[in-house]
């Protein structure tokens, strides 16, 4: 077994939970989006190569902390949209540098958004991290069977498709 599959999950909580954290003010009023209007099921089931149920909105009250859809992909699969403000303390760096100190090894994705990186929270699943402006977008994909690669390719035109749409 792969060793990034035996991470645990909180830690990848952990990891999401610090980049939604309100630190203090953010960058400026965003207009707010609903981050299942971002990319239709027909459009995500096409990426993934399985099909996809209707994205569904978690409740959230913290403004700072963003909105978050998730889909479920095949039986037991996600597709996760997290769509946050950045918040002024939230720098590429310090949030690279917060996944590489729990193991999750940033790798950069040059030419989408401002700045874009994928990590690897274990379990099978691929993270895509895109700040665009001042909004962070993070993309969390669990398919059943499929590779990590593919997960990134598929991340990867999921958040170019995404990112004009903001």
């Amino acid at each position: 077994m792969a060793r990034s599959s035996l991470r645990s999950p909180m830690a990848a909580l952990a990891a999401i939970l610090f980049v939604s954290a309100a630190t203090a003010q953010t960058t400026g009023a965003l207009k707010t989006v609903d981050p299942c209007s971002l990319l239709t099921q027909a459009e995500i089931q096409q990426a993934l190569g399985k099909p996809v149920q209707p994205g569904k909105l978690k409740a959230n009250n913290n403004p700072a902390a963003g909105s978050d859809c998730s889909f479920t992909v095949a039986d037991y699969g996600m597709f996760d949209v997290l769509l946050k403000p950045l918040a002024l303390s939230e720098t590429p760096a310090r949030i690279k540098a917060e996944f590489a100190r729990l193991k999750m090894n940033p790798v950069d994705l040059p030419g989408v958004g401002d700045v874009s990186f994928f990590t690897s929270p274990g379990y099978g699943m691929t993270q895509l991290h895109t700040i665009k402006g001042a909004r962070y977008i993070l993309f969390t994909i669990l398919v059943p069977g499929a590779t990590e690669p593919a997960q990134k390719t598929a991340a990867e035109k999921l958040m170019r498709t995404l990112l004009p749409r903001l």
